[in-house]
C-alpha cells in the first residue's frame, strides 16, 4: 500500500511539474492598448458625440476586434465614464494650479498668447462634452457640484492668504471672488471648446484689469 501510495505521488508530482503555467500580463503593455483604444474612442467622440457613436465606430478606428476592445472594457458606456473621469481629473488639477499665488498675480499681466495656451484642449479634448454628460444625471450634477465647492475652498482659501500678507484687496470677499473666478475661467473655456470666436487679446486684457481693480491689494 506505500508503495501504491508512493508511486500515486510521484506521478501527480511529475505531472503539475510538466503543466505549462499562463504566461504573466504585461502591465506595460496593457495600459498601452487600454489608452490607445481610449485615445481611439476620444478622436470617435469628438467627431460623432458621445451617443452617436458605435463600439464598431471604435473598434475601425482603434484597428482592433471587439473582442479585444471588451477585454479593456464592458461597453461603450465604460469607455465613456473612463473618459469623463479622465477630464474631470484633468480640469481639477488645472482650476487647483490657478489656486496659487504666482498665478492669480500673473493674471493680472496675462496676454493673448498665454490665455489661448491656457484654453488650449488637454487630455481627450472632450471637457466640455464630458461636463454635459455627467450634467445629464443627479449623481453627475452632483459629482459637478462637489468639485466646483472644493475648487472654489481653495481658490478662496487663497485669496483669504492672501489678505494676511497683503497683496489681495483686505476687503474682498474672498468666498464670491472666488466663485466669481471660476464662473470667469469655465466659461471661457467652455466658449473655447465650442469653438466660438474669442477674441483673445481683448478677453486677455479684460481679465488682466478685472485681477488688477478687483483683486490684487
Amino acid at each position: 500500500m506505500e508503495f501504491i501510495i508512493g508511486v500515486s505521488t510521484s506521478f501527480i508530482n511529475v505531472s503539475a511539474q510538466e503543466t505549462p503555467m499562463a504566461r504573466p500580463k504585461n502591465e506595460k503593455l496593457e495600459a498601452q492598448r487600454r489608452e490607445e483604444i481610449l485615445q481611439a474612442a476620444a478622436r470617435v467622440f469628438r467627431a460623432k458625440g458621445f451617443h452617436l457613436a458605435r463600439t464598431e465606430d471604435i473598434c475601425t478606428e482603434a484597428g482592433t476586434s471587439a473582442g479585444t476592445l471588451f477585454r479593456y472594457f464592458k461597453s461603450k458606456k465604460e469607455i465613456i465614464e473612463a473618459i469623463v473621469e479622465a477630464e474631470m481629473k484633468a480640469n481639477d488639477e488645472d482650476l487647483l494650479a490657478l489656486a496659487q499665488r504666482q498665478a492669480v498675480e500673473g493674471l493680472a499681466t496675462l496676454k493673448a498668447q498665454e490665455l489661448e495656451e491656457m484654453l488650449r484642449p488637454s487630455g481627450y479634448g472632450l471637457a466640455t462634452e464630458s461636463w454635459l454628460e455627467l450634467s445629464r444625471s443627479p449623481e453627475g450634477r452632483k459629482e459637478l457640484a462637489s468639485s466646483s465647492a472644493r475648487l472654489e475652498a481653495a481658490l478662496a482659501a487663497l485669496l483669504a492668504q492672501g489678505q494676511a500678507e497683503g497683496w489681495v484687496r483686505p476687503d474682498l470677499n474672498t468666498k464670491g471672488a472666488a466663485n466669481l473666478l471660476l464662473i470667469l475661467y469655465t466659461g471661457v473655456q467652455f466658449d473655447a471648446d465650442l469653438g466660438m470666436d474669442l477674441d483673445y487679446e481683448a478677453s486677455a486684457q479684460a481679465i488682466s484689469d478685472l485681477i488688477k481693480s478687483f483683486i490684487l491689494a
